[in-house]
């Protein structure tokens, strides 16, 4: 798992080339006109999701992680907090589902604020729990970017 600011984005991009591409399309967005929905990055090896929501309570969340793709989580607008675990210190509940590429666990692992501007990357081995609240519900406007492995 990887958290920083979008200003540091440079850092990671050597990592592999798809997220070199997610996190080029992160550090071109300027918030502007923000409507959900998907954009095309590079097809299906790198797309982003831009999503709007409420946060909800930590204990209504659920683990999970993907196989075939890492997960840019970018916050354009709000704040929330975002569990992080090893997917090895958890228990399957939900199997990995191909189609979906989602297993899902329970357990216990750690929380991080994020806010405007700040990004995580999770990878196949970190299990994760987006859109969590501090403390009461808030408006977040946030960017998934999938990136193939």
């Amino acid at each position: 798992m990887i958290l920083d600011q979008i200003k540091n984005a440079a850092l990671y991009r050597g990592l592999h080339p798809h997220i070199q591409a997610g996190l080029d399309y992160l550090s071109k967005f300027n918030g502007g006109g923000f409507t959900t929905g998907r954009d095309d990055v590079q097809g299906d090896s790198v797309f982003a999701l831009k999503q709007e929501y409420l946060t909800k309570p930590p204990e209504d969340g659920m683990w999970e992680s993907h196989r075939r793709y890492a997960d840019i989580q970018f916050i354009v607008e709000g704040e929330e907090q975002m569990g992080y675990a090893p997917v090895d210190s958890l228990t399957v509940t939900k199997p990995y589902d191909e189609s979906g590429d989602a297993a899902l666990y329970k357990g216990d692992g750690q929380f991080l604020s994020l806010r405007s501007g700040w990004f995580a990357i999770f990878f196949p081995e970190d299990a994760h729990m987006p859109c969590r609240s501090l403390s009461t519900p808030s408006s977040v406007r946030k960017i998934v970017v999938k990136v193939k492995l």
